[in-house]
């Protein structure tokens, strides 16, 4: 197991909250979003994922373990999510 690193994420504007997790886990493992071994639907369920940020007035923080990895999503003072992992590769 490899030292822990942070790396933080903010979705591009429309881009659903599952594919920015994807991508952050990805890029936090210098990896590419399509040749990245892990799939987030063994994990977790995307739709349902997608669904909790969409009220951008909530005020939330959501932390779960996936491919070596702690993410937390939380929302920032508009209430759009931000995106943190810790890779633990």
């Amino acid at each position: 197991m490899g030292d822990t690193k942070e790396f933080y994420y903010e979705p591009e504007e429309g881009e659903e909250l599952s594919v920015a997790v994807v991508e952050a886990v990805a890029e936090a493992h210098d990896e590419d979003i399509i040749q990245q071994r892990w799939l987030i639907s063994e994990d977790i369920n995307a739709d349902a994922l997608d669904g909790l940020f969409q009220e951008q007035n909530l005020k939330m923080t959501l932390q779960f373990e996936a491919d070596s990895t702690t993410a937390t999503i939380i929302a920032d003072s508009d209430g759009n999510p931000i995106i943190k992992i810790k890779s633990h590769r």
